[in-house]
């Protein structure tokens, strides 16, 4: 259901900065946008066809903002009709994205900024999607965000950055509510990691439900995306 521009941690610059996106007719759907990833999109065939950009933000660690404004600048001056923007940015309030990009010398005519507080919706001609803000524990310095995802009868579960998976969404997995989950999961296992452990998500998901689980962000320990099927 969902596609990957880039699967790796910040210092997994091989693999690139985690992002993932849907598109669909003319409507790109992305999830962060890292330094890394404007470059990736671009050298890609994804911007083919595509009329609006829709950019849903998790935190603002670089490596998940770090080329929004390079994405905005291309969605103005570069695609459709010139000096109209098209690039819509939606966030949480309290991550004061529009800060952010002021900071980055984004002017704010540039882009549409989104901001609500628990659930929202996208909608333009025949894509729609609706999302709900998961707070999750990533790093003390900033709020973190994953999202439960409705997109065509799929119930989506997208982590963000955390080191930890909310009992509620273990439910909803476990219960059958959640579809496709997707997993900030490293290898690296050590007191005060702020992303969850291969180990520790093993300990955490029952067995009938690990094709539905996906490991992203990946550290530099692993090799390839996977599907989370064994106990391993």
């Amino acid at each position: 259901m969902l596609n990957f521009i880039g699967c790796g941690s910040a210092f997994n610059t091989g693999s690139g900065n985690n992002a993932a996106f849907i598109k669909k007719d003319n409507v790109l759907f992305l999830i962060d946008c890292g330094s890394s990833i404007f470059g990736r999109l671009k050298n890609s065939n994804i911007f083919d066809r595509v009329e609006y950009i829709c950019v849903i933000l998790t935190h603002t660690h670089a490596d998940h903002v770090g080329s929004l404004g390079d994405l905005i600048a291309y969605g103005y001056y570069a695609m459709g009709k010139t000096g109209e923007p098209n690039v819509y940015v939606i966030a949480p309030y309290d991550l004061r994205i529009g800060q952010l990009l002021k900071l980055m010398g984004v002017n704010e005519n540039t882009y549409k900024l989104s901001q609500f507080n628990e659930t929202t919706e996208f909608h333009m001609n025949h894509f729609h999607i609706d999302l709900e803000a998961v707070p999750v524990k990533h790093v003390k310095q900033l709020n973190c965000y994953g999202y439960i995802i409705y997109y065509e009868n799929k119930t989506i579960y997208y982590s963000g950055d955390c080191y930890e998976i909310p009992q509620r969404i273990l439910e909803k997995l476990h219960n059958g509510t959640i579809d496709l989950f997707y997993q900030d999961t490293c290898k690296a296992d050590y007191e005060g990691n702020v992303h969850l452990s291969l180990k520790k998500l093993d300990q955490l998901i029952d067995r009938k439900v690990r094709g539905k689980v996906y490991c992203m962000h990946l550290d530099s320990g692993f090799n390839a995306v996977t599907s989370f099927i064994s106990g391993t």
